[in-house]
This record gives structure tokens, sequence and C-alpha cells, in this order.
């Protein structure tokens, strides 16, 4: 076994593996005990990284402990934190597994500097299991991959090993480890392939694991293959910038498989299968139309769709509370006599008299209902109709600031002023406000 750990290795790092340093998650159990053994036996640099999620009583701290006897007896270096991780749970909307996952892999970030690689103990059934799940909730090539032996810095060496032959090999060599009594509860999806379906396909194969880490390294080359010519096909048809991606429906449309290149965008996205399938499908899709994931927003334009992440705390108000404290955001000048002053149509610029300048003022987006009185019209226009008579889409809209007096628009930055606070023959004094253009970025 510690041949073919070696072979691992060095198949998923390289020959130079021995000269790399490695941090280990360590949680105690069967594999990742006898994978913190392994690499001690094969004298890697090496350390060990605990996570206590205190989901198990005093099982959690059990397992600490028991790491932290594992770290003594190898002499390495050992990383602990301790996570309440119900009551983060309770703030979120995810399921304690997942926030588990992420509090976990957050962390491993932060320690990991210094690191070349992160190993987790994934093991071949873990490999199996993944794959079931993935076919049994519907995925693509992607999906089929299941625990890949290397994502970036994070790698499984373990994955060339059954379970049974990591529990073998500690028991032969009198290796110790805990158990996690949670892993034999059915009504979590995973153990109930673990115990109850992978044997059946176990009895149907005797070689079924051997068959299926085959299969899994054949469908990793075909989806690499795959993948290096959809890349090129996604480069013919999107603009993928800092902030926003645009993809051109006209190319889209031409390609051979235009829907499967869009889904493979959008996916990165979390946008679904039926949103793929509307925006190719749907002859009768008008400019506007907006669809919606839990972390971006499409729009439809006439030549593209337009993808942006979610823009939060749209409610957040910027409160300015005197004179100095609004030339933190703008350029203020005042003059004194109005008799020669110049009106220029820059839309950056705003003139208002003093005595109309009251405090305090507030910076904030637009919202449903807003209205205001545009300079040099007659009446008052609500705010979406003047997005829409400009051709303001949703991303441009959603970076409109507005400067604001109690519950009145002064000012749509950038855009127009309002008729009420204009320079009359009667005003004596006026300011010249001058946009930052930083202040979109505040």
């Amino acid at each position: 076994m510690l041949q073919r750990f070696v072979e691992s290795l060095r198949e998923i790092v390289g020959d130079d593996f021995a000269q790399k340093k490695y941090l280990l998650a360590v949680s105690g159990g069967a594999d990742s005990t006898v994978m913190a053994q392994l690499f001690n036996c094969v004298n890697l640099n090496f350390s060990i990284a605990h996570c206590n999620f205190h989901l198990r009583g005093k099982d959690s701290d059990r397992d600490m402990k028991f790491v932290e006897n594992l770290s003594q007896n190898l002499n390495t270096l050992l990383f602990v934190k301790e996570f309440d991780t119900l009551e983060i749970q309770k703030k979120s909307k995810k399921s304690v597994e997942m926030v588990a996952r992420e509090l976990r892999y957050n962390w491993f970030c932060e320690i990991i500097e210094g690191y070349d690689f992160l190993v987790t103990a994934h093991n071949a059934n873990d490999a199996a299991e993944t794959l079931l799940i993935n076919i049994n909730r519907g995925t693509g090539l992607k999906g089929l991959r299941s625990i890949p032996k290397k994502n970036g810095n994070i790698i499984r060496p373990m994955l060339a090993f059954s379970a049974k032959e990591i529990r073998d090999w500690a028991k032969n060599n009198k290796i110790n480890f805990v158990e996690d009594y949670t892993n034999s509860d059915e009504t979590i999806k995973r153990n109930r392939i673990r115990h109850s379906v992978l044997p059946i396909f176990e009895e149907l194969n005797p070689n079924f694991l051997q068959t299926i880490q085959k299969t899994i390294h054949l469908l990793t080359k075909q989806y690499d293959f795959y993948n290096h010519y959809l890349q090129s096909e996604i480069e013919k048809v999107s603009i993928i910038g800092d902030n926003e991606i645009k993809i051109d429906r006209k190319k889209l449309a031409n390609l051979p498989d235009s829907q499967i290149v869009l889904y493979e965008i959008l996916s990165k996205f979390n946008f679904s299968d039926d949103s793929c399938n509307k925006l190719v499908s749907d002859k009768k899709l008008h400019t506007g139309k907006i669809f919606n994931s839990n972390s971006h927003t499409l729009l439809v334009e006439r030549e593209c769709f337009l993808i942006k992440k979610n823009i939060e705390n749209l409610s957040q108000e910027i409160v300015i509370n005197n004179l100095s404290e609004l030339k933190k955001y703008f350029k203020v000048e005042e003059y004194i006599n109005n008799n020669d002053i110049i009106f220029d149509k820059n839309p950056l610029v705003f003139f208002i008299p003093k005595e109309k300048l009251q405090f305090p003022l507030t910076i904030r987006h637009w919202r449903k209902g807003d209205y205001f009185y545009p300079f040099g019209a007659k009446g008052k226009k609500k705010l979406s109709d003047f997005f829409i008579n400009n051709k303001i889409n949703l991303f441009e809209k959603n970076k409109i600031k507005l400067l604001c007096c109690e519950n009145q628009i002064m000012w749509i930055i950038g855009y127009r002023s309002d008729e009420r606070f204009k320079i009359n023959k009667y005003s004596k004094t006026y300011y010249k406000i001058t946009f930052f253009e930083q202040i979109n970025e505040k």
C-alpha cells in the first residue's frame, strides 16, 4: 500500500513530490488517520489541520483530542479551529452539511499560505458514491468526473484505495482511529448509498470499485477534451470582463449547438437548465426580460445577453450632515453673484441656490415609486419612465445614485437635476457641485 501511495502522489504532484509541503485535513477517522501515517512513513513535510464543528457533542471533542495526540505522536505542527456550526447555520438558508463545508474550506484558505497543497482523504468509495449521487441528481459530463484527484492546490492521493483497503492497512499496522456514528445514519443520502446501494453493485460486479475508477478516469479525459473545444466556442461568443459577461446573441445562434455552449457559460453563474432552454428556444424573448440565479442576473438586450453579479445593499444610504461631509463625495464651489453664471449641460454638474441646500442629505439608489421634476420640463416624472425613455437598462439603473433632501430627489447623479432646486433670478449665492466618478464604487 505504501508503494501505491507514493505512485499516487507522484501521478498527482509530479516527480518532485518529496520536495513539497503539505497541509493535511485530518478528522480522526480511518481515512485521514491512515493518510497522515502514510505521509509520515514516506518522511514528507506536512502539517495537520482539524475542524471541530461541535455537531456531535462529546464525540466532537473526543475527535479533536485524538487528532491532537496524533499530531504529537507524529511530531508535526497542528492547526485546530472550533466552530459554533449550528448557530452559524441558523443565520443562513443552507444545510448544516453545506455550512460546515464552507467553514472548513474557508478556514483552510486562511492557513494554506506556506504550503504547496491541501490534502483531503477522499477514497475510492467516496468517488463511487459521489458519482451515483450526481447521476441521481442530474448532471452533465463535468459531474460524472466525480471527485477529481487534483483541483487547484487541493489533492486527494487516497482515491487510489478503497475504504476496505484503508481499514485493513490500519488493522494490520495497529493504527487506531475514531468512529463517527453519524456515518451509519441512512437518513443521510450518502450513507444510504454507501450501506444499501453500493453493496448491490458489488454483488453484481465484485470489481465494481475498480470499474468505477476506470470509468471516472476515462470520463475525466473525455471532459478535458470536450472542455478544450468548448472554451474556444465560448470565446467566439462572449466577452468576460471583471464585472460583466456579454454574450453575442447572433454569434451564439450560429454555433452548431448553441444550447450546450450557453448552458456551460450560465451554469458557472448558477442559472438553471430551464433558463438556458428559454433563452435559446423562446422566439418571443423581448428586450429587457430578466432571468435570475441565486448569485447573478441576466438581462436580455437586443444584440446580447448581459450577466452581472447580484448587487447587494441597494437600500444602503449615505447620510451627509454638513457641507464638509458633502465635499467628501463632490467638488463643491460657492459663487456669490449669479449674473454671469453659465449653465453648462454637463450631467456631472449640479447647480443649486445656497438657501435650498438643506441638510441632512442622502445619497441612495432608486426605489420603486420614485419620481422627480426634470429640470427644464413641466410636471413630475416617474424614475422608471425616465430610465425607459433614456434607454437605461437594469444594470445601469442599479448603479445610478440619487442625491436627495428628505424624500425629494434633487439630482439623478450624472443624468438630470430637479426643477424644484434650480437657480432663479433671486438667487444671490449658489453652489456648483461636481460629481466624483468614484462615488459609484462606494
